[in-house]
């Protein structure tokens, strides 16, 4: 049985946010276009849909939509430090706050798609926040999430204490559990394990790109680094 794990309080993951002022410099870019390229997969092809960034951070995501077309775009993130790098980046549409703030400021059925990308291992109330964020999805709308495997979240967070990632990574998100309180409000259309590894030579990333080709999802989803799920709202 999988003993519950206790998630920071909302301030101190703000606070760690904060101290990120170089937080593009640090990232893994493998692992980052290994979720847009998979999050742009799952995007409709109409440019002028509203779309959400929950949790956006510096706005990496948001800028590569915004290259690509897409015109309605907002960003929220909790971290003022974060938002700040996002406005840099001439994003528009930036917003400082949490999902109390984004049901306050959006109309409900508002966006068509929202993604968070990395966010929801941070929540401190993870079930809580995505039924808050429902409101603001409309009928049939998606939720698009990325976390990291919760096999790996104790190897992460060591890493993350010694320099070698960001640090903050440190819930454990069981999708199928966390599932049990939101089957009336959402549906779970895909389930899928992405990303052997990452931090190798491109030539070996190759290799193992082509390994996770033919593993099936269910093995993928247990020993990936990477799980990606899309919510629809019901």
């Amino acid at each position: 049985m999988v003993k519950n794990v206790p998630y920071r309080e909302k301030e101190v993951v703000k606070e760690d946010f904060n101290k990120l002022e170089d937080y593009d410099a640090k990232r893994d870019m493998y692992y980052f276009h290994r979720r847009l390229k998979r999050l742009l997969k799952e995007l409709p092809l109409d440019k002028k849909i509203k779309i959400l960034d929950f949790g956006g951070g510096s706005g990496l995501f948001s800028l590569e939509l915004k290259k690509r077309g897409y015109t309605n775009l907002h960003l929220i993130d909790l971290s003022p430090v974060q938002v700040k790098q996002a406005l840099e980046k001439g994003l528009k549409n930036v917003h400082c706050g949490d999902e109390d703030h984004a049901i306050k400021t959006f109309k409900k059925n508002y966006f068509d798609f929202i993604f968070m990308c990395d966010v929801i291992e941070h929540l401190e109330k993870p079930a809580n926040t995505l039924l808050k964020i429902r409101e603001v999805l409309s009928p049939n709308g998606k939720l698009f999430l990325t976390y990291p495997n919760p096999l790996w979240v104790p190897v992460l967070n060591v890493l993350g204490n010694i320099g070698l990632k960001l640090k903050g990574k440190d819930n454990k998100i069981y999708l199928l559990r966390l599932m049990r309180k939101l089957r009336k409000s959402f549906k779970l259309v895909i389930y899928e394990g992405h990303m052997l590894i990452s931090k190798i030579p491109k030539p070996l990333l190759k290799i193992f790109e082509g390994v996770e080709e033919v593993l099936p999802n269910k093995l993928k989803r247990r020993i990936c680094l990477l799980n990606i799920a899309i919510l629809r709202k019901l």
